[in-house]
């Protein structure tokens, strides 16, 4: 596993041992990161706020700090992933950045409300794809204003989120490998 581009572009991640993470793989990377980056979404990185959910390995924050996310946050409630998040930091000298643009949260991400966080413009949302948990994360954050008005959330899936009950506009979908990739954006109350 390694950071595909740049700042530490090249940089080679620990992966996990002995727990159930699933590392996202560079393909579907490039994908995720492509979509943020595209004019056609009239998106870009440099200088936001990421929020990856269900960090894992914390190979989608630290990739999305190499590509100039001003601040990410990683959050996950396995202290053995936040070891490794930490771990990989360590390895390529991100450690100093910790408290300052890169933060690394133990938390059970269904009740993130209980946490302060600021608004970001994009959240990276990839939760076991067996746990039953999307709607009550997607809803949570809407509820709590997480994302701000223009920001995307971006889930990784093994099939199609049904999000008729919530107030999220989906923008894009894609199978890649045996996931999906889908991106959604707040549908805005048009009084306001």
């Amino acid at each position: 596993m390694r950071i595909i581009s740049g700042k530490f572009k090249g940089h080679k991640l620990n992966i996990p041992k002995n727990f159930s993470i699933r590392p996202t793989t560079d393909r579907f990377k490039e994908s995720l990161f492509s979509i943020i980056n595209s004019e056609k979404y009239s998106s870009n990185i440099d200088g936001k706020y990421f929020l990856d959910l269900c960090s894992g390995s914390g190979g989608i924050g630290i990739e999305a700090f190499s590509r100039g996310a001003k601040k990410v946050y990683m959050i996950d409630k396995n202290q053995n992933a936040i070891n490794l998040i930490n771990k990989n930091l360590s390895k390529i000298e991100l450690n100093i950045e910790l408290g300052k643009n890169l933060f690394v949260l133990k938390q059970d991400i269904t009740k993130i409300a209980k946490l302060v966080l600021p608004q970001f413009d994009f959240i990276y949302f990839d939760p076991p794809y067996s746990s039953n948990i999307y709607s009550t994360v997607l809803k949570i954050i809407l509820d709590n204003k997480i994302l701000n008005n223009k920001g995307l959330i971006l889930v990784e899936t093994d099939k199609l989120l049904n999000i008729d009950k919530l107030n999220l506009e989906p923008i894009f979908s894609k199978k890649i490998g045996s996931s999906y990739l889908q991106c959604f954006k707040k549908l805005l109350d048009p009084l306001k």
